[in-house]
């Protein structure tokens, strides 16, 4: 039979192989009192070492150690300190330990295979994270061919990682496991159980997860300041009725909009207070009648809703569900069964749940672009640091010309030479382009000095993005969306409103794309940062698309604080192709089996 051990290590482990203790550590310890076959161990990998300029090497980690020794400072708690801060949770701290850790198998007569695998967590305490890498431990140990016994070791690491083993062990409830830990210092490992009632409690909700696909009579959502999470659990799950347990802070009417014919109510709770969320929901449940199906959505809200709302699920034998938007997946908790949140196909979605009261008020579909303006935005693109000079007196009459349609007034005519080009507009709102291999000509066409001062950037830019559409990658592509307040079921033109250049989705996150064919201010970046956080929620994208690469260094600061994505210059097609595959590669992992 082969025995794996399966632990985390931590900054003990490391310190003991670098001489810094006077024990072993835990990991050497459990090697030294028991054999085993395989020894799996899970390494936190620091995630802002893609910021550092140099990331600390293996060869600047054994010279760095050796200067310790040969001083004989190994002892001095703060030049070790200083070594461990710099050292650990690297690439090169995991080869010195499982090098280590090698070397002392032949000293306990031990022979085995050790395997050290880098895990990058977003902090310390990803609980979410630490889960996914020890069920990725799980999985590989359970496909191992053979009669196996599995010890997970809970000492190293933090106590989140010692939790998530404890929960992962019960989902692979036919893998023949053990726990052990170490409660004191330079003493063997013990074995422990997980309680008796857990086990119970465990085993007696997985009937009822496995029939979550049919729905709840009713299902209490946690509702926050963030109110995607409540409409993933209502598109999720089908239920007769669904309570929004919030503060007063928060009132959850919006969501009325989703539920069609299901009951909407709210059980005011106090965030603050576990019991206090754990009790309103125990006693609002007692009036149900008896054997109903209670779904329980732990994604909003506080983290101590959270936990008042995990022990009522369980007092109540509900079924506690939570979303990973990040991964795409519905978590049963309870199971730690997992499925692909079902997507969102339409922006509208997006911007009814956080909207506030504005709507689309440009909802007719986008015309079809002739070929000869395809032809003139593709050759402007092309033209584009020639076509920028023309901008501050195509910018003054587009300006002259939105004043002259508020008031109901002819359009005055214009006619710019710029590098080759001839851009004229007639009374009649005829427009010509001439020059530079053009010679085209539109009637009709009263927007065109907004078109030429910019706007032709923005179709440009959805274009490209039509390609991305047609194959799949997006959904609901849509250019020139006008937000407004809707008075009296009519959109007025004169009320203030928020326009959108480029929006689309992938099924879960709402895309929003700021087109500057001129100079990108950070004021320009503020206000799309402010659109992305409003509209989209947390998992909310973000491009600023130009013509020209920012100047700035301010400017492009803010853009990567913001966490936005740029697309821009000479290098605009390569970008925004790679930020698509990107999109492709997520949806590629989304629908991989759970």
């Amino acid at each position: 039979m082969k025995k794996f051990l399966l632990t985390w290590y931590g900054i003990t482990d490391f310190r003991a192989s670098l001489g810094f203790e006077s024990t072993e550590g835990p990991i050497a310890a459990a090697l030294a009192a028991e054999d085993y076959s395989e020894i799996v161990i899970l390494g936190y990998t620091r995630n802002d070492l893609q910021d550092h300029v140099s990331t600390p090497t293996c060869a600047d980690l054994a010279t760095r150690l050796a200067a310790i020794h040969a001083a004989n400072q190994q002892q001095d708690r703060g030049v070790t300190n200083d070594f461990v801060s710099t050292f650990a949770n690297t690439p090169a701290a995991h080869a010195h330990f499982t090098r280590w850790l090698e070397a002392q198998l032949p000293r306990f007569g031990r022979q085995a295979r050790i395997s050290l695998k880098s895990e990058t967590l977003r902090e310390l305490n990803d609980s979410e994270g630490i889960y996914a890498c020890a069920m990725r431990a799980l999985d590989f140990v359970a496909k191992a061919a053979g009669e196996k016994l599995v010890t997970l070791y809970l000492s190293p690491g933090t106590p989140v990682m010692a939790f998530m083993w404890a929960l992962a062990a019960l989902a692979h409830p036919h893998l023949k496991k053990r726990l052990i830990v170490s409660p004191i210092v330079g003493k063997p490992p013990e074995a422990i159980a997980l309680p008796a009632e857990w086990l119970e409690r465990h085993g007696a909700s997985q009937a009822a997860i496995g029939n979550a696909h049919e729905g709840f009579a009713v299902t209490y959502h946690l509702f926050g300041e963030q109110r995607m999470p409540s409409l993933l659990g209502i598109r999720q799950f089908a239920s007769d009725r669904h309570v929004f347990v919030n503060s007063q802070d928060f009132p959850a009417t919006c969501m009325g909009a989703f539920i069609q014919e299901a009951d909407f109510d709210e059980l005011p709770v106090d965030p603050w207070d576990a019991k206090d969320v754990q009790e309103r929901i125990i006693a609002h449940a007692r009036t149900l009648p008896p054997g109903a199906r209670i779904g329980v959505n732990l994604t909003g809200g506080t983290k101590l809703m959270f936990a008042g709302a995990l022990s009522a699920a369980r007092a109540l034998g509900a079924v506690p569900f939570y979303f990973d938007s990040r991964n795409q997946r519905v978590t049963y908790v309870d199971s730690l069964r997992r499925e692909t949140i079902r997507p969102i196909d339409s922006i509208e979605t997006f911007l009814l749940l956080n909207g506030d009261g504005l709507k689309v008020s440009t909802v007719e579909p986008q015309d079809e672009l002739s070929p000869d303006r395809r032809r003139l935005t593709k050759t402007l693109w092309k033209y584009r640091s020639k076509v920028a000079d023309a901008y501050p007196e195509l910018c003054r009459y587009n300006n002259e010309h939105e004043r002259s349609l508020q008031r109901g007034e002819p359009l005055i005519p214009f006619r710019i030479e710029c590098h080759g080009f001839v851009f004229a507009f007639t009374r009649e709102a005829e427009a010509s382009v001439v020059g530079n291999g053009l010679n085209l000509h539109f009637k009709h066409w009263a927007d065109f000095a907004k078109y030429m001062s910019g706007g032709w950037f923005e179709e440009f830019v959805y274009l490209q993005c039509k390609t991305y559409e047609e194959r799949g990658v997006i959904r609901d592509l849509r250019i020139n969306l006008t937000l407004q307040l809707n008075q009296d079921g009519s959109f007025h033109r004169d009320v203030q409103h928020n326009e959108l250049d480029v929006t689309f989705t992938d099924g879960h996150s709402l895309y929003i794309v700021e087109c500057k064919a001129g100079k990108v201010t950070q004021e320009q970046v503020m206000k799309l940062q402010n659109l992305v956080r409003f509209y989209g929620g947390v998992e909310g994208r973000g491009i600023v698309a130009c013509c020209f690469p920012p100047s700035s260094n301010s400017v492009r600061k803010k853009i990567s604080d913001a966490k936005l994505a740029l697309c821009c210059g000479g290098s605009f097609l390569e970008q925004l192709d790679s930020l698509m595959s990107g999109i492709a590669a997520r949806a590629r992992l989304a629908r991989e089996p759970v």
